[in-house]
């Protein structure tokens, strides 16, 4: 099962952990039939079905749930049999030590920790195909890891279950300078990809203020104070591999800008926060390195000041790169969090 951890929705709500139902451990009836669409993505209404009739997530009020009360479901411990058979598959690349399970139990969300049964470091696509079906196999939760940078409680195992770190699976697969799109395993962060490609005059412009991976970033429509020039990862990601709740590989899209075969599987997988599949690579958009950058701080009376200024600027043609906005609050906050940076390197 591919599971959701409790995260902050707007409007004071809050979405409770929820998991999808392993379908192919589930009879299919003789007259279900399946849709198959372009580059082997299918779609399956029985599967779909089955994934999401009865475990959808449902809304509560945020008195509900709080950071060390995330859920009230039972438990989907990984059992000894499944233990067992990651073992005997992934020997070293698989971990149940306490250290391992505790460091990808917590990220930097103030949920409180919940680590999983076991810890799967694979390396290839096909370690994540066969780590899937074994889940689905024995009914037991899957939670992806990248960088651990999430803020939402994205990786907490908070039913349980087996984590799959993707962090070992950081190649650059292509780097394809004539038309500006790089495709790489999910575990490659911002950082390195920059770093590979900074020969080439091109670079990858979404900075969430992490060195997240791209994978990670793929799969929470991750964003930046850049996104006013460059757009949020929804506008960045050509194409993905993805393996789904049942152990099958989709590769949603090709390199082409333009395409108009059936759905845009693409923008469904991202942003899905792991609920739909486990990204395993990427292609996303590059960009010319600007040949000079500028940087100022301007300050105003008020926000309204401040907005009208960004706006007439825009509209300008002045190609604003970032842009971000400093509050009373936000300014207060960041004073805070200095002097605690303080007390704690006084106390190292």
């Amino acid at each position: 099962m591919l599971q959701e951890p409790v995260r902050q929705k707007k409007h004071g709500l809050q979405m409770p952990p929820s998991r999808i139902a392993m379908a192919g451990t589930q009879k299919r009836p003789a007259d279900c039939s399946e849709i198959v669409f372009r580059d082997g993505a299918i779609s399956d209404p029985w599967f779909h079905r089955a994934a999401f009739g009865a475990t959808m997530p449902t809304m509560n009020t945020a008195s509900d749930l709080s950071p060390t009360r995330v859920s009230a479901s039972p438990s989907r411990a990984a059992t000894p049999a499944l233990i067992a058979a990651l073992r005997q598959r992934f020997g070293e690349q698989f971990s149940t030590a306490q250290s391992v399970r505790d460091h990808h139990g917590h990220d930097d969300s103030p949920y409180a920790a919940a680590a999983p049964d076991g810890v799967l470091f694979a390396q290839t696509n096909e370690d994540v195909v066969d780590a899937v079906r074994a889940c689905a196999e024995h009914g037991v939760p899957i939670i992806a890891y990248g960088a651990g940078s999430s803020i939402e409680g994205h990786v907490l195992a908070v039913r349980g279950g087996i984590t799959i770190d993707l962090s070992r699976m950081n190649a650059v697969l292509a780097v394809h300078a004539e038309d500006m799109t790089v495709t790489v395993q999910a575990g490659v962060t911002r950082k390195q990809l920059n770093n590979h490609i900074k020969d080439s005059g091109l670079f990858f412009p979404i900075d969430p203020g992490a060195d997240a991976s791209l994978g990670g970033m793929a799969a929470t429509r991750a964003s930046g104070t850049n996104a006013v020039r460059y757009g949020t990862m929804r506008e960045n990601v050509v194409g993905l591999t993805v393996v789904t709740a049942d152990g099958r590989i989709v590769r949603t899209a090709r390199r082409a800008k333009k395409s108009s075969a059936g759905y845009d599987l693409t923008r469904l997988f991202v942003g899905s926060e792991g609920t739909l599949g486990l990204i395993t690579e990427v292609t996303v958009r590059l960009y010319p390195q600007p040949e000079s950058v500028s940087a100022a701080v301007c300050s105003f009376a008020d926000v309204a000041g401040a907005v009208n200024t960004v706006m007439q600027t825009m509209q300008s043609g002045v190609p604003v790169a970032r842009a971000e906005l400093l509050g009373q609050r936000a300014r207060a906050g960041a004073s805070r969090s200095r002097a605690r940076t303080r007390q704690w390197r006084r106390r190292l």
